[in-house]
């Protein structure tokens, strides 16, 4: 076999040429600034308004204060008053758990995650799936969730701000 050399392919084209024109056209536009007359002794008050902002829900475990849940305001350690709400809820949630009767007709089981924001005030908002295994047992699994208490809202810098937490509830037939 022979191989048959390719040419080299061809240089670019020149630039284009680029020409400079002169600039000689003068523009004799002058500016007036009109003085104002002010009193120097004049109070001008200045009012700003709060803004409204909407704020995202923070990290549960970035806040300065975490949320308390309702009877856990008497403990002054922070890690304390953490372990604490994680008690609460986990007894919240046996005690207000029912299994949903057509997921135990078809044996269904496993783990639901459901996230949720305690908003400003302490109330429990935007209750949803972050991963479903069953229609049936989401729909009861966020049920719960919106029954859990109004608690002492998360505090950041000393003021109230909403915050996401995100609760695992394990469904298991035995």
């Amino acid at each position: 076999t022979i191989r048959q050399k390719k040419p080299p392919p061809p240089p670019p084209p020149p630039p284009e040429v680029i020409q400079v024109v002169e600039d000689d056209i003068e523009i004799e536009d002058e500016i007036e600034i009109q003085d104002q007359d002010f009193d120097e002794e004049e109070i001008i008050e200045i009012i700003e308004e709060p803004e409204e902002e909407v704020l995202e829900p923070m990290n549960f475990m970035v806040v300065e204060n975490k949320p308390v849940f309702p009877g856990c305001e008497h403990l002054k350690d922070s890690q304390e008053q953490y372990m604490c709400f994680n008690q609460k809820i986990a007894e919240h949630i046996r005690t207000v758990f029912k299994y949903p009767p057509i997921a135990k007709d078809m044996g269904i089981q496993g783990k639901v995650y459901v996230t949720f924001v305690i908003d400003k005030q302490g109330a429990i908002t935007d209750a949803t799936v972050a991963r479903s295994v069953d229609k049936h047992l989401d729909a009861e699994a966020v049920r719960i969730v919106e029954t859990l208490p109004k608690m002492t809202p998360a505090k950041q810098r000393g003021k109230s701000v909403p915050v996401a937490f995100t609760v695992p509830i394990n469904f298991k037939l035995q």
